[in-house]
């Protein structure tokens, strides 16, 4: 065999073992994909996986809001009702669904929207999000989590949706349980902790997994840019979305549940 047989029979040697490995991996993301969503529907749980549907994507986002502003028991052992005199003083919400993963070293992902209240007291057009993060720690399996976060003041919605680029939860950035309860005292305690913290965020959480209590430390968010200039039909800054863009037919499911939130008396 020549020289330039050989090396043709090694080339397709390795153009075999390529396809192999390329036709394992399709078998194992659609497999992992597979896993996923069957573990989200027994937990009740949207899937993390970004929507490439604009509106499949804003009707989870209103999917799971709803949990949150429903129903009146725990879930989970989670206290998940957001009160009702906090969603009134909330200048944004950002609504997403998160998948972490890992073994010692962790990794987390998902995507949702964010809606910024405006100077009328209307909710703005929805910012298309998605999240991401590493952790360590000895941990081990899958946690599927639903997270809602209440930006209590237009600092905070500043510095988490006017920036540049991606914003990091923890550090500079921190984000707190939200109370839960009904009441004066609720709306006296964020009262005062958004004097001691301008950039005052809440969370609240709904969880299936191994990971117990769900924290967004760690976690950086950021607007897809791709998904949302394609929805609006330009490049599109998130600030200048919740600024400039009226509310879009496609998102009247999310601002029901979100007057639900406003106006229900518990």
């Amino acid at each position: 065999m020549s020289m330039l047989d050989k090396f043709r029979h090694a080339a397709q040697e390795a153009g075999k073992k390529a396809s192999e490995a390329g036709r394992r991996f399709q078998q194992t993301a659609t497999e992992a994909t597979r896993q996923l969503q069957t573990s989200a529907k027994s937990a009740n749980i949207n899937l993390p996986i970004p929507d490439e549907n604009a509106t499949e994507e804003l009707n989870k986002a209103a999917n799971i809001l709803r949990e949150f502003v429903e129903k009146e028991e725990n879930v989970g052992n989670f206290d998940n009702i957001i009160p009702s005199e906090i969603f009134r003083k909330a200048e944004g919400l950002v609504i997403y669904s998160m998948v972490k993963a890992g073994f010692i070293v962790s990794a987390r992902g998902g995507s949702g929207v964010a809606v910024v209240k405006n100077a009328e007291g209307q909710w703005s057009a929805p910012v298309f999000i998605a999240t991401g993060g590493m952790g360590f720690g000895a941990l081990a399996g899958a946690d599927l989590s639903e997270i809602v976060l209440l930006l209590m003041t237009k600092e905070a919605v500043a510095a988490t949706l006017e920036k540049e680029g991606s914003v990091t939860f923890g550090g500079g950035l921190s984000v707190s349980a939200g109370p839960v309860g009904v009441g004066g005292e609720v709306g006296m305690s964020t009262a005062a902790m958004m004097s001691e913290n301008p950039e005052l965020i809440y969370a609240y959480t709904r969880s299936k997994g191994l990971f117990a209590g769900v924290s967004v430390d760690g976690t950086a968010l950021y607007p897809r840019k791709e998904f949302n200039a394609a929805f609006y039909g330009r490049a599109i800054s998130a600030a200048e979305i919740t600024r400039t863009v009226p509310a879009p037919s496609e998102a009247a499911s999310l601002y029901q549940v979100i007057e639900m939130g406003v106006g229900r008396e518990l």
